[in-house]
């Protein structure tokens, strides 16, 4: 059996990513990639992240141009009172949960994409599920790492 070899790159959070009052998902700093066309990277995303008394969370793995094969899985866990969140999603979409508890939580998100004949970019956003005043937070550390197969 043989294998190939992709390139990979790891990226790491340098400093906190703070939401205030905004729904709209938005790129993490640092955490975006070119592909090229008819490409295919596969990601993996992993971040400590807080939230005000409401609001919530929004994940998006995206992508600037519809992917030929986008597929992502989404986990979330919740560390003050035990409580996970998953999710599988086969074409881009947001993955949303409006938890109103204050708390500290841990994101592991990963998946394949392969890029249309266009080429684009790809990025990791966060955002509040419902914008308000409480701050969601990913902190400092967060990583990024992507293979192009």
């Amino acid at each position: 059996m043989s294998f190939t070899q992709g390139i990979q790159t790891i990226n790491r959070l340098a400093a906190d990513f703070p939401v205030t009052s905004n729904a709209t998902p938005a790129d993490i700093t640092g955490f975006t990639f070119a592909v090229g066309s008819l490409k295919r990277i596969k990601f993996r995303f992993r971040c400590v992240f807080t939230l005000g008394a409401s609001g919530g969370f929004r994940f998006v793995a995206h992508n600037t141009h519809a992917p030929a094969i986008y597929n992502a899985e989404f986990n979330v866990a919740e560390g003050t009172t035990p409580q996970d969140f998953n999710n599988a999603i086969f074409a881009e979409a947001a993955f949303t949960n409006a938890s109103a508890h204050a708390a500290t939580y841990f994101a592991h998100i990963e998946g394949e994409i392969e890029q249309d004949a266009t080429g684009g970019t790809f990025s990791i956003q966060f955002a509040q599920n419902t914008s308000d005043a409480a701050t969601a937070t990913i902190k400092a550390g967060a990583t990024l790492e992507i293979w192009q197969l």
